[in-house]
């Protein structure tokens, strides 16, 4: 009777420890799901398009204009491509954030928690703005080194953003005695941080600059990504009714 136990104990043990694996194994299959799930949705897209791809040797796969690709570098471009987009997109998200901070410009919050009006004390707000665009550079440096690295076409607009960047930011220096200090105006706050402000001397011109940067930017991550993504399929032949 205690053999029997013992053997049953051992039983456990085992199957425990397999679903332990099994487990470590799902949580790694998760981490990978996403550039996974791209894939294969490509995949099924192009092969319902009549360019389908089939299975290879090694890696490779024949897809429907006859034409030869190695999965594994074209699922590495793809998720290179989405990676720089994602930072690209943060860093947009990050540039518009200035927008909703210039909202505020002028305003304090009331005790029905609404903004109210509160004129002349702007000097924390504008620190607020410079904090963000000293990220956004930050951001874009990093954005630079990955593009010398992984996408040359892309170079010239990550400096020109980040020339962007680099200009606001010692614009602000240079407006300091006004943007500066607790009690810069509304009148400067919006020369600096609000875009659709008549003047844009302390700022709001590099902040447009900017914002067209990170714009071209942004589509020029996005095609790229379309491009490595577009490698999985083939295009579908016209027959002669079609042409």
């Amino acid at each position: 009777m205690c053999e029997f136990v013992h053997i049953l104990g051992e039983k456990k043990g085992k199957r425990e420890n397999r679903m332990g694996k099994i487990g470590n194994i799902m949580a790694r299959m998760r981490k990978k799901g996403i550039i996974f799930m791209m894939v294969m949705m490509v995949v099924v897209m192009g092969c319902n398009s009549g360019g389908g791809i089939k299975e290879g040797e090694e890696g490779k796969a024949k897809k429907g204009d006859g034409s030869v690709i190695d999965l594994k570098v074209v699922g590495d471009k793809i998720k290179s491509a989405v990676e720089f987009a994602g930072k690209v997109k943060e860093v947009e998200t990050l540039v518009k954030s200035v927008d909703e901070l210039a909202k505020a410009i002028g305003k304090k919050i009331h005790n029905d928690g609404s903004l109210t009006t509160e004129s002349g004390k702007n000097g924390s707000l504008l620190a607020g703005a410079h904090s963000i665009i000293s990220a956004i550079k930050t951001k874009l440096e990093a954005l630079e080194q990955k593009a010398i690295d992984q996408f040359a076409a892309m170079k010239a607009q990550v400096i020109t953003a980040k020339t962007a960047s680099t200009d606001l930011l010692n614009k602000f220096k240079d407006k300091n005695a006004e943007l500066g200090k607790n009690e810069a105006t509304d009148d400067d706050a919006k020369a600096a941080i609000l875009i659709s402000n008549g003047t844009k001397d302390k700022g709001v011109d590099e902040l447009v600059k900017l914002n067209t940067a990170i714009t071209n930017l942004l589509t020029s991550a996005k095609d790229e990504l379309d491009s490595a993504i577009s490698k999985l399929t083939a295009k579908p032949v016209k027959s002669a009714t079609e042409n």
